[in-house]
């Protein structure tokens, strides 16, 4: 596999209900083999540099997150949105959510030493 260096534009920008980018680019006209090449990193993690071609050199703004990982708070409110369309839909979600972590946290507080 080979990495890929090319001028592009971003084209376009939408933002996600999780807080994620989907991000475009607009290539120049590609040789088919520099099209074979794109292809053939299409839904595999990469790792990108964003740098502008005009102007001095810039700082570089380093993101550093795990791609299509979630955060253990996100993976337990999506366990127990879960758990509420299994469970019991009538009642509203934040009032499900806020008395399951209420129960959890109630429970890991008696499993400390007493000061």
């Amino acid at each position: 596999m080979k990495a890929i260096t090319c001028e592009v534009i971003l084209s376009g920008l939408r933002t996600k209900s999780d807080n994620s980018l989907g991000i475009s680019f607009s290539t120049p006209e590609l040789k088919p083999d520099e099209v074979l090449a794109f292809v053939e990193l299409r839904n595999i993690n990469l790792k990108m540099l964003l740098q502008p071609m005009a102007g001095d050199a810039v700082e570089l703004k380093e993101i550093k997150t795990e791609l299509d990982e979630k955060t253990p708070g996100q993976r337990m409110r999506a366990v127990i949105f879960l758990l509420w369309k299994q469970e019991n839909e009538a009642i509203d979600f934040e009032v499900f959510y806020r008395a399951k972590m209420n129960g959890l946290i109630e429970h890991l507080k008696l499993k400390l030493n007493p000061a």
